[in-house]
């Protein structure tokens, strides 16, 4: 009923103001402008703080900020007024309404200042104003409707914010409300192989203004927590005063902490002590923090790396450019002061890289799942020198199917940090369950859920770094959390504060809400760790576990996947001539999987390209060195295959396969296939070759890992025989033999024939009177002399005349046919001769 009459009052009241609003509009006032051209985008009003955050009875309100004139002209007398409305907000939903500018303005005035003097173009004049709570008729606990604007002389509005009162006093002050912040120090991987990243990024990141820097320093909620280089111990600055203390700070907000701005009711806003926070870590982003501190290389252009690759239809090719860097001073202080505000917290972490576990699990990469727990374990432990709590699991997204929950309940998981996407509240619950509810693991057993809040999630998760950002935000965090804690319920109740992975507020809007967690009235700050369900009815209020579709389609998709299976599987090759189960390409794989990858494809291709190559060149690094072509100047001879390891950090083991091009010209004896070889280094192999015949011939060599696959590109030897060998001399030896005793009887004839004719023409000589006769010339194998010629003779003067005719022609040829029969007949060699001769 309390509620209806509330509803009835607002518009009964924005019915009335409305009339009165339609001078300012908002959407009229002039738009920025940049009177010296440089862009300025300067808002024309901040908000630059709001104190305290929640007032009370005897509170005193203090607005600060600035007004810019954004126009091409001066503005004259200006002035500014906090104005407010007399009903709370009655549902959370009407916080996001009022925010984005829906319904009318505040008017309700609560106080004004004019600001001295025109406001030329360009320039900018700080403004404060005040209010006593007292001064405003709240009368019931709750969150009222404020407005911070600014007119000019003749009333147009310059600018507008909007912001909440919280007010804690009055009727219905409600219990508190339990809070668990999950602070995140995640990021996208960094590198692609382990030694290139794909761009600087990350140190800029982890500076005292970087995104990584601001989380580690809020979070730590000390000062012995510093990434500022050290000064010398004369120069150190004093501690701040309490009129220096930064914005949101309990000294700065007296009226919150009991000061002389408020009454004694306002020491209840605040405690000053520190929030209990618990750090989710990306162990893969602790890795590649680790990595920086030595020196490192960064890919010049990585799209240039993909568009290359998708040019050649291929991933090989040249290697990315890249540009050598030093070791990074600023990584080493961030994991120095990580270790020292992370030693005693409650800390848990994602699988290594953020690996998208569902996806994995959906296409068959369980073994990749595995790893990244296992490997995330590993160095959340290494690099920050404290294990992590392996019972809480981080579903990515806060989502989770059965297949991811079954996973996380293997390694160890109970406890499920999840979005209320996965587990909304039941429909007949009209107020904001608690975050912790019962979780069934199956075969009996019981786990929890601690579900986030998604509305209180985009609250926190705001960037707020832009100037008068910080303030308004911090008013926002204030009153959602005011609203759950005045929700009609008898029950205890906790909201866990769990900003996106991709947080990146603004250092003052960080601090400034840990602080609030304390300080405000209605909040209880609790470690995770203490958050279990009570009660019977613990859980009744929320669904059953629910995996929404939207899930599933963020995964990491089956083409992408399947293009790091192939990946794995030259990895895998790589990884098998390596002694002791080394696998130095698990990480990066392991972070090509990560569903960081979901929302960021433009750098997904390029780290894959990267990887590729890294892993193309490491397994070249292992081969055969050229040979100059090999000479066997004998039937045998012994050549060297030197085998050489360029790995720097890894031994291999690997098998030489020789083949001979012709095994009946050239064969290969026996030789040690089976070798070991040491990180960078080379050995040589000895091979016996026996030749049987002279020529060229060629031997491929190969490389092979144990089980018999190729690991590198053939190579070629060229063996040149020239010494005879043992059959080559048999075969030259038989025939010769052949030769000799072929030829052996014609020479015998021959030296028989010419004996006969010597001993012919001696028996003539001997009858013709003693005088021996001058010896004719031999006949050659054709039977006639070999000085002069047919039918030619000799005379004494030296002439030559016609041969003889009639009958002494015809008895010098009637003995030379008798001659050659006696030729013809002669078959059997030397000793035939017939006797008359």
């Amino acid at each position: 009923m309390r509620r209806i009459v509330h509803i009835g009052a607002v518009v009964a009241t924005t019915a009335a103001v409305i009339p009165a609003l339609a001078a300012f509009n908002p959407a009229q006032a002039p738009a920025p402008a940049d009177p010296d051209g440089g862009g300025s985008t300067t808002a024309p009003l901040i908000v630059e703080e709001i104190t305290p955050k929640s007032i009370g009875r005897s509170s005193t309100i203090r607005i600060t900020g600035q007004v810019t004139n954004t126009t091409g002209s001066a503005l004259r007398d200006v002035s500014v007024r906090f104005s407010y409305e007399t009903y709370p907000f009655t549902e959370r939903s009407e916080l996001d309404a009022f925010s984005s500018g829906e319904g009318a303005q505040p008017d309700v005035e609560a106080a004004e200042v004019e600001l001295g003097g025109p406001l030329e173009p360009g320039e900018s004049a700080d403004y404060t104003l005040r209010a006593d709570a007292s001064d405003l008729a709240l009368s019931s606990w709750g969150v009222y409707p404020a407005a911070v604007q600014a007119f000019d002389g003749s009333g147009d509005g310059i600018g507008a914010e909007r912001t909440f009162l919280p007010y804690r006093s009055g009727d219905g002050a409600p219990a508190s409300v339990q809070i668990a912040w999950v602070w995140p120090l995640m990021d996208r991987p960094q590198r692609a192989d382990e030694d290139t990243f794909l761009d600087n990024s990350l140190v800029q990141s982890l500076g005292p203004e970087g995104r990584l820097g601001r989380l580690l320093t809020a979070g730590a909620q000390s000062d012995e927590v510093s990434l500022e280089p050290e000064a010398p111990a004369e120069e150190a600055s004093p501690p701040p005063s309490a009129a220096e203390s930064p914005s949101g700070s309990p000294s700065a907000s007296s009226g919150e902490a009991g000061g002389s701005a408020g009454g004694a009711e306002d020491s209840t806003d605040g405690t000053g002590s520190d929030v209990p926070v618990t750090w989710a870590v990306d162990p893969g982003l602790l890795a590649d923090i680790e990595r920086l501190t030595s020196p490192y290389r960064v890919t010049d252009d990585p799209q240039a790396v993909a568009e290359a690759a998708a040019g050649r239809g291929t991933s090989g090719g040249d290697a990315a450019a890249t540009t050598s860097e030093e070791a990074s001073p600023g990584a080493r202080i961030w994991l120095e002061q990580a270790r020292a505000a992370l030693a005693d917290g409650s800390v848990v972490s994602t699988p290594y890289a953020s690996a998208d576990i569902a996806a994995l699990l959906r296409h068959g990469l369980s073994e990749d799942a595995d790893a990244a727990v296992s490997l995330g374990r590993e160095t959340v432990e290494r690099v920050l020198e404290r294990p992590a709590d392996d019972t809480v699991a981080l579903p990515r997204g806060g989502l989770m199917n059965t297949a991811t929950r079954e996973f996380y309940q293997r390694q160890g998981a109970g406890t499920f940090l999840l979005r209320d996407d996965a587990m909304p509240a039941q429909s007949w619950v009209e107020h904001t369950p608690t975050a912790q509810a019962p979780l069934s693991l199956g075969k009996g057993e019981e786990g929890t859920a601690l579900v986030a809040d998604s509305s209180l999630t985009d609250v926190v998760s705001r960037n707020a770094s832009d100037p008068g950002e910080a303030a308004l935000a911090q008013q926002r965090f204030a009153a959602e959390t005011a609203m759950i804690a005045g929700e009609d319920t008898d029950t205890k109740r906790t909201v866990v504060a769990y900003p996106t992975s991709g947080w990146n507020p603004g250092a003052e809007y960080a601090a400034g809400m840990l602080e609030a967690s304390g300080s405000l009235p209605w909040l209880e700050p609790v470690d995770l760790s203490e958050v279990e369900p009570s009660g019977p009815d613990a859980g009744e209020e929320r669904e059953k576990l629910t995996y929404p579709k939207r899930g599933t389609r963020a995964e990491l998709g089956k083409d992408y996947l399947s293009e790091i299976k192939d990946l794995r599987g030259r990895v895998r090759l790589f990884n098998s001539i390596l002694v002791d189960g080394e696998d130095p390409f698990r990480p990066a794989v392991l972070r090509l999987e990560s569903a960081a990858w979901r929302h960021d494809r433009d750098l997904a291709r390029p780290a894959r390209v990267l990887v590729e190559q890294a892993v193309e060149r490491d397994m070249d690094k292992v081969r055969i060195l050229p040979t100059e072509p090999v000479t066997l100047a004998s039937a045998t001879g012994t050549i060297g295959i030197l085998i050489a390891n360029d790995l720097d950090n890894h031994t291999v083991r690997v098998n030489l396969s020789l083949l001979s091009e012709n095994p009946e010209r050239l064969s290969i004896g026996n030789y040690e296939d089976a070798i070991e070889i040491g990180p960078g280094r080379k050995t040589t192999v000895y091979v016996e070759l026996s030749t049987r015949v002279n020529g060229r011939t060629m031997i491929q060599m190969n490389l092979h890992n144990l089980s018999g696959e190729p690991i590198s590109e053939e190579q070629v030897l060229a063996v040149n025989a020239t010494g005879m060998g043992s059959q080559a001399l048999v075969i030259s030896g038989i025939g010769a033999l052949v030769l000799v005793v072929a030829l052996t009887p014609r020479a015998l004839r021959k030296w028989a024939r010419n004996r006969a004719r010597r001993d012919s023409a001696a028996g003539a000589a001997s009858a013709g009177g003693g005088e021996e006769p001058d010896e004719p010339d031999e006949p050659d194998d054709d039977g006639e002399a070999s000085a002069g010629g047919p039918g030619v003779q000799d005379n004494d003067d030296g002439s030559t005349s016609p041969a003889p005719t009639g009958s002494d022609a015809d008895s010098a040829s009637s003995a030379h046919t008798a001659e050659d029969e006696d030729e013809d007949d002669d078959e059997s060699g030397p000793g035939n001769t017939p006797a008359g001769r």
